[in-house]
């Protein structure tokens, strides 16, 4: 199989293990009869869905529809479904103490925002989490992908200002 699917980085300045399970309540919403699995990065584990705690530091969230489509991604990867939706995963990692380097080249909303033309920022977080949104395209390319991004960034508690 090729590896297939596109990867949005989210990156939040706090423990997300809430926003996730409420992502998983959304997910379950939008699918009541979602095949929903966890991993740690080592192995599949047995956990409490709604409920934050059990979450582990960090961990992997598959979600396919049904059993159709949890088939059709063991054969095709990330690609949709004739009806446009198809396999999503989110994965997460809680950070202590991050430091990250970002350059802000004016591009997008930043232009004329107060990081405009600022570069070698470093970006200091006592506490974050890195979350990756795994979907067939990205989502400002298909209403779908775009549809549970709108999700994570609800459960996370914000809304892009371009949106």
């Amino acid at each position: 199989m090729e590896i297939t699917g596109v990867d949005t980085l989210v990156v939040v300045p706090f423990d997300a293990r809430p926003a996730v399970t409420a992502f998983v309540r959304s997910m379950r919403r939008l699918w009541p009869s979602a095949l929903i699995g966890i991993e740690d990065g080592k192995e599949p584990m047995t956990i409490d869905l709604g409920d934050a705690a059990g979450y582990p530091a960090r961990g992997e969230l598959m979600f396919a529809r049904d059993a159709a489509m949890d088939e059709h991604w063991e054969e095709h990867g990330y690609h949709p479904m004739p009806d446009g939706s198809g396999p999503v995963t989110l994965i997460y990692e809680i950070h202590h103490g991050l430091v990250v380097e970002v350059d802000v080249a004016g591009e997008g909303r930043l232009d004329d925002g107060p990081l405009s033309g600022w570069t070698g920022v470093e970006l200091a977080l006592p506490e974050a989490t890195a979350l990756t949104l795994v979907t067939h395209a990205a989502p400002a390319e298909d209403a779908f992908c775009a549809a549970i991004l709108a999700l994570l960034r609800e459960a996370l508690g914000y809304q892009r200002a371009s949106d």
